[in-house]
């Protein structure tokens, strides 16, 4: 399984994490070419080499036409915005229109709407409005819409690895923004970085932009360096010079199947029987999306011969505290069991098909011999394919199965 640890010891945004990807060494050429698929006229992409503390790393700046250059903040870090050049605003709806009318892959276009769409519930979450209501600032404008798909491109082009974030410097003081003057992280920053490990020296302004915060939520999950055979480093530059080396760096390596050793992770479980039951949906999808490995419901009768519900969360030891937080705000439950458990887990890889409703994302399970031992294609890709193409479902299912050469 192909892994890529993040290591965010500067924090984290978006310029950085296109310079990353492209010093790891993904193709270039093939990155611009996807990144025209946006259709976005004006927009030109600057690559250039620098030194943060003697580390040689990559610099990326998106320039708009008429527009000053946009460094995922005003300078990348201690964003700054004085917002006297002019960012369009644009809302989730017109950004997902974009994607939709691109030529993106389609894991590409999924990836980035999911941050899109986390920027934006952070966003409502702090301003006690909808989802639809928020119109994106800094993060709205073509510079930052390249900066976030640029991002996850890079990801896609680079093997779509699993990615695992180390502890992000959050820096410390404040930061001037469309707002006004708001504590360091910033407060839609702070919600996207729930759940990850975070420290901060106080010292550095903002160092993790909301852009970078929507990319780690997106993308990885927080955790130890995994055990890998590293095949590539690159290193993404900020605009600014810390202390410590202004660089985001990516790790590219392949973690081989270990079937001898069980892998530990955590049970949560709590019992419900006062709550509507169709908050138990809202509430699965959501521990979920906030790194659960699975969740689950069980119904039972509990005392007085009530029905009810056990809700059950699979995760790992890092991620039991805030996903119990996040199971306390989203059901009535006022108490919640944990206790560790081993599990074997077979090496999976996801892979794209070419079929008549586009490519389907597809994935596949090997055994300890790597022999395949199962194939199933993506429910949500053969989902949004059947509805662009009006077709069952199923249909859609069979010819991924048939594009990949298995049957079920």
């Amino acid at each position: 399984m192909q892994k890529a640890y993040i290591e965010c010891t500067a924090g984290a945004s978006g310029d950085m994490f296109l310079g990353a990807w492209l010093d790891l060494g993904i193709d270039e050429q093939a990155w611009r070419e996807m990144l025209a698929g946006l259709a976005l006229h004006g927009v030109d992409i600057a690559v250039r080499k620098v030194y943060k503390q003697g580390i040689g790393a990559r610099k990326v700046d998106v320039v708009v036409a008429n527009q000053q250059p946009h460094y995922d903040g005003d300078e990348s870090h201690n964003h700054e915005h004085n917002h006297e050049h002019n960012h369009e605003h644009r809302g989730l709806r017109e950004i997902e229109e974009i994607l939709d009318a691109s030529t993106l892959p389609e894991p590409v276009v999924a990836k980035s709407k999911q941050a899109f769409r986390a920027l934006a519930e952070a966003e409502a979450r702090i301003h006690g409005r909808s989802v639809q209501e928020i119109h994106f600032h800094e993060v709205g404008a073509l510079d930052a819409i390249v900066d976030i798909v640029g991002a996850i491109a890079g990801w896609y082009l680079a093997g779509m690895p699993t990615c695992i974030a180390s502890a992000i410097e959050v820096g410390g003081g404040t930061v001037t923004c469309a707002h006004g003057i708001l504590p360091v992280p910033a407060p839609a920053t702070a919600l996207l970085l729930e759940g990850f490990e975070t420290y901060s020296s106080g010292v550095l302004g903002e160092t993790v932009t909301p852009t970078g915060a929507a990319l780690l939520r997106t993308l990885a999950t927080s955790g130890p360096r995994p055990r890998m055979k590293v095949t590539a480093i690159g290193y993404g530059a900020g605009y600014k010079d810390f202390a410590v080396a202004n660089v985001l760096r990516i790790q590219l390596g392949q973690e081989a199947p270990d079937l001898t050793d069980a892998q530990s992770a955590y049970v949560l479980e709590c019992n419900i029987d006062d709550m509507n039951p169709e908050w138990l949906g809202h509430a699965t999808a959501r521990l979920l999306e906030s790194g659960a490995l699975d969740a689950w419901v069980t119904p039972v009768y509990m005392k007085k011969g009530r029905p009810g519900f056990v809700l059950h969360v699979l995760c790992q030891a890092e991620e039991r505290f805030a996903l119990i937080d996040l199971i306390h705000r989203e059901t009535t439950s006022i108490g919640v069991r944990m206790y560790p458990v081993s599990r074997s887990v077979l090496d999976r890889e996801n892979v794209l098909v070419a079929t008549p409703f586009g490519e389907i994302d597809v994935k596949i399970a090997r055994d300890h011999d790597g022999n395949i031992a199962n194939v199933a294609p993506e429910f949500e890709s053969c989902k949004r394919a059947a509805k662009a193409h009006d077709v069952p479902i199923k249909q859609v299912y069979h010819a991924a199965m048939a594009a990949h050469g298995s049957t079920r």
